[in-house]
């Protein structure tokens, strides 16, 4: 059980929001690497640079750029990265809260080291003078909560603040695990990540990505973290739109290619969105709550109605978006342009036909068409859930969402191949 409540601990349904912005720049970028500006082969090994590489076209550039070892390493790690930055942050997030009381009453089975005593054999002073101030903070709690009024009769089941607790996980630091092991645990997933990121800067040459990796890891933990979070004073979902879009996408795109092509930046907005409806669904489930610790998230100070009408929109935009982007390109047409290319005369002035670039768009073109399906339908699951206050299920819908999206964007780019 112990394990089970680690690996919810670093909040696996929210873990899409990291993979997807990176997995649809490195199938953007797929095209522009090899063929676009840089004419690399698909028959060399992939070439580490130290120091940084020359001005293109000299040397060797886009033979080492291009390699497709190379291309699959960077983007492997780059998606390490993100993933071991986002698990740090849960950690430092949970020990954080957990240290200030916000999550208490969110242990196993809705327990917590203050209302189920757990933990309590072996504690030190230090750990005792914790769990009275957690105390203090919940009667506190308590206390507002009952001078909030009653919601009317007419909301439907899932809503208020009993229900939010219950649809709310469990917290380690609310389950008895103590504070100083979830502070290693986010420790050791940031030198992960540091890993990761040092191995990017190997192979790229790109010595300054280093500062790019340390803003990210101070972001994840002055959010909730420190004497003054910038996630109590509304700047959570600002900094999630910037670090889960616009960062991680173009962040990968440059490091695979030294360019950030305007697609990128398109597709980086919409991955932003998308992180923004997670962190506004996961804040609608906790807005009493928040409201009562002086958290003063978006959701707070909009209202639970316009925070829900503002959640939906974050959900909706990145998918019409996406549709833009497939009428826009018009890929049928590509497909079709290159069968009608299939066919040439040779040397010898026989005609020969190739019809597998053509086969290979169709097939494309076919899957890009069944993702748009899948992100309308998941888009609107998303709003169901939203309107009927159902966020145990809007969360991870919104999360898998950005993950259909970035498949979705990256086969319409790939088409054109």
């Amino acid at each position: 059980m112990k394990l089970g409540l680690w690996l919810r601990g670093a909040r696996p349904k929210t873990l899409p929001l990291g993979l997807a912005p990176v997995i649809a720049a490195v199938m953007t970028m797929w095209q522009t690497v090899f063929a676009g500006v840089y004419g690399g082969s698909y028959d060399h090994r992939p070439c580490p640079v130290f120091g940084g590489r020359p001005p293109y076209p000299v040397g060797d550039y886009g033979r080492c750029l291009t390699a497709p070892g190379w291309y699959i390493a960077v983007a492997s790690l780059c998606a390490g990265v993100a993933i071991f930055l986002q698990i740090a942050a849960n950690f430092a997030n949970d020990y954080s809260d957990g240290k200030r009381g916000v999550d208490s009453g969110r242990g196993i089975g809705g327990a917590s080291i203050v209302d189920g005593e757990l933990g309590m054999r072996g504690s030190s002073p230090a750990d005792s003078a914790h769990r009275a101030r957690v105390k203090a903070r919940s009667r506190a709690q308590s206390q507002y909560q009952s001078q909030i009024p009653s919601r009317p009769a007419k909301e439907p089941i899932g809503s208020g603040v009993g229900a939010s607790r219950l649809q709310a996980p469990s917290r380690l630091v609310a389950s008895g695990v103590a504070p100083k092991k979830v502070l290693a645990a986010a420790g050791i997933s940031a030198a992960l990540a540091c890993v990761c990121g040092l191995a990017i800067i190997m192979l790229t040459g790109h010595w300054w990505l280093a500062a790019l990796g340390l803003a990210c890891i101070v972001a994840g933990w002055f959010y909730v973290g420190g004497e003054h979070p910038y996630g109590y004073h509304g700047w959570g979902e600002a900094s999630a739109f910037v670090f889960f879009g616009l960062i991680a996408a173009c962040g990968t795109a440059y490091a695979l290619s030294d360019t950030v092509p305007y697609l990128i930046i398109w597709v980086g907005i919409a991955q932003g969105l998308l992180a923004v409806a997670v962190l506004s669904v996961n804040n609608l489930r906790d807005v009493d709550d928040d409201a009562a610790h002086g958290k003063r998230t978006w959701m707070v100070r909009m209202g639970e109605r316009r925070g829900r009408r503002f959640a939906e929109a974050m959900v909706i935009v990145p998918v019409l978006m996406l549709a833009g982007e497939f009428v826009a390109r018009v890929p049928w047409q590509h497909v079709q342009g290159m069968a009608q290319d299939a066919c040439g005369t040779n040397d010898a002035g026989r005609i020969v036909c190739n019809y597998a670039p053509a086969l290979r768009a169709q097939y494309l073109f076919y899957a890009s068409g069944a993702l748009l399906a899948v992100t309308c339908v998941l888009c609107l699951c998303a709003v169901l859930a939203i309107q009927r206050r159902n966020h145990r299920a809007a969360l991870p819908l919104c999360s898998f969402l950005s993950l259909a999206v970035a498949f979705a964007f990256g086969t319409l780019h790939l088409i054109a191949m």
